[in-house]
């Protein structure tokens, strides 16, 4: 297993992953690529395993992290987001997920995350999300 940034060839296999996501961003691939959002993948054998688009600042927000199914609970995501935060050398990393997602939460929290807010209404469809923080 390792993590590289993003790279224009690594596009469709991104793409692909995104489908996963219940709230993805179509346009935030584009702007990893081309900036200012940052973007590493997880690859194993040779293959994009995962990735993770983050927002850098002093507080960098962490936009999307999807590791396919058949790789999750193998590091990847984790390695994911300790790539981010080393890129982005932000005080603090954000992500916002949804707060019915508890399996997705207890992940977050395993990797010193805690809940700082909850959104109401957060998503389009009215769903509400919750913050999480880590402190770097």
């Amino acid at each position: 297993m390792s993590v590289r940034p993003l790279q224009p060839a690594d596009e469709p296999a991104v793409r692909s992953l995104q489908t996963l996501l219940e709230y993805a961003d179509p346009d935030i691939v584009d702007a990893a690529l081309a900036g200012p959002f940052v973007g590493r993948v997880a690859v194993a054998d040779g293959t994009v395993v995962g990735y993770a688009i983050a927002l850098p600042g002093e507080e960098a927000t962490l936009s999307e992290l999807v590791v396919a199914p058949a790789h999750r609970r193998a590091g990847h995501g984790e390695a994911l987001v300790d790539a981010i935060a080393e890129a982005t050398g932000a005080d603090r990393l954000v992500v916002t997920t949804p707060a019915e997602n508890e399996a997705t939460t207890a992940f977050y929290e395993s990797l010193d995350f805690e809940a700082d807010a909850r959104l109401s209404g957060f998503y389009a469809d009215g769903s509400d999300a919750l913050r999480l923080v880590r402190r770097e």
